[in-house]
């Protein structure tokens, strides 16, 4: 939470009678859906998903992020290989309509919300995406942080100032958690 906090106006506080919160929970797998579901919002970090660069990942859905690689203008940036995504994964890697998603800035290869080029595979030694220019892809566990353009869509969707502080036009910057 801090990473997020330490780049953008948004803060994770502890949940006092707050309707709407994030539930973080040790479920079966990595998953939260994507922004605001009202009331309890389950957010689970299972077993695997305790990485530094999965949380940020986790948390980035729950405030109402897509996958980088669901963009509706992906194919210009990557080929994704669903022939050799696993069967129970494929909607992992479902390309957003125009209307289903706001561009705020270019592709990025490096976005801790892009999987790595193996993620998701039937089978080991495939690829289920590759990038066009051939820049590396890596898992989002190996991924540290935030990048710049995590941060730039956080602030912009948030409405927070270039410098990450809250914007005072828009005090709904804080998501609570129990």
């Amino acid at each position: 939470m801090k990473g997020i906090e330490s780049q953008t106006c948004l803060r994770f506080v502890p949940r006092t009678t707050e309707r709407d919160y994030i539930t973080l929970f040790k479920g079966p797998g990595c998953y939260s859906a994507v922004g605001r579901m009202g009331n309890a919002q389950p957010l689970s970090l299972g077993d695997g998903c305790v990485f530094r660069g999965t949380i940020i990942h986790e948390l980035l859905h729950a405030v109402g992020f897509y996958h980088e690689h669901s963009r509706s203008d992906r194919d210009q940036y990557i080929n994704v290989f669903l022939q050799n995504v696993d069967p129970r994964s494929v909607s992992q890697f479902q390309r957003l309509e125009p209307w289903q998603n706001r561009l705020i800035s270019p592709f990025d290869y490096d976005s801790v919300m892009l999987y790595g080029s193996s993620a998701f595979a039937r089978g080991p030694g495939l690829s289920t995406m590759l990038a066009k220019d051939g820049a590396r892809l890596a898992e989002v566990f190996d991924k540290k942080d935030m990048d710049a353009s995590d941060a730039r869509r956080v602030n912009v969707l948030y409405h927070c100032s270039l410098n990450g502080q809250s914007n005072t036009k828009n005090k709904k910057t804080r998501p609570s958690v129990p």
